[in-house]
């Protein structure tokens, strides 16, 4: 994989949730942070496991020490939750803009304890795995906005981002 590929792939990944949180801000805060019996709960609930799970695979990827997941509470309202997904946006997409080849091809070592699985894999298949399992949770997301809120979403296919982005 190729750095400007990685990239179309992390843009489109952006883009599909900008589509995404217009979505979310129809809602209250009440109804953000409501919980439901899908997946990980709260609509907020599943924002900040992407965001937690998408931080948390970039450190491993720049060879940081890894952090604890962001806490919930920290994110009561749709606002504070955005913020931070801005801020945490920026951060991986400058990260994603300064990578090589080498760097994509290059063997990370992982662990997740809880899970007991200690593995390696090359940092672009890293990558794909963190935009795919980004992909999963939007359209979980979106599931729970429509059928719970009533909220009208959008498609989020890669090809209209394509088009988009001509």
């Amino acid at each position: 994989m190729r750095p400007n590929e990685i990239r179309t792939v992390y843009g489109y990944n952006y883009w599909a949730f900008e589509k995404v949180w217009d979505c979310v801000l129809k809602l209250s805060d009440a109804q953000f942070t409501e919980e439901l019996d899908y997946s990980r709960g709260s609509i907020r609930n599943q924002v900040m496991h992407m965001m937690s799970a998408t931080r948390r695979w970039i450190i491993r990827l720049r060879g940081g020490e890894m952090v604890p997941h962001l806490a919930l509470d920290d994110f009561p309202t749709r606002a504070a939750t955005k913020a931070k997904w801005d801020e945490m946006r920026a951060e991986a997409l400058d990260y994603v803009n300064t990578l090589s080849e080498a760097d994509l091809d290059g063997v990370i070592h992982w662990q997740l304890p809880d899970r007991g699985m200690d593995a390696e894999n090359t940092g672009w298949e890293i990558l794909l795995h963190v935009a795919n399992h980004a992909t999963d949770h939007r359209a979980q997301i979106l599931a729970m906005l429509n059928q719970h809120f009533g909220i009208q979403t959008m498609e989020q296919d890669m090809l209209f981002y394509l088009l988009e982005a001509k």
